[in-house]
């Protein structure tokens, strides 16, 4: 069940839902909470599509 929840909520985040909302679901106690907990991996997508990106336009690195 645990996991179900967790997934649930990195999904959501992964489809740009809004984190209040998300965090309201969750019943968790804040926006900051469920972002520290989950937000990780969103973040993590972005710099490896910012890389993918920088690489295809011949961008070395990202400053």
């Amino acid at each position: 069940m645990h996991d179900w929840r967790g997934s649930e909520i990195t999904n959501d985040l992964d489809n740009r839902e809004n984190a209040v909302k998300v965090s309201a679901n969750a019943r968790h106690h804040s926006p900051g909470y469920t972002m520290a907990r989950y937000g990780r991996r969103r973040a993590e997508g972005g710099k490896k599509l910012a890389a993918s990106s920088a690489s295809r336009i011949g961008l070395s690195s990202l400053a």
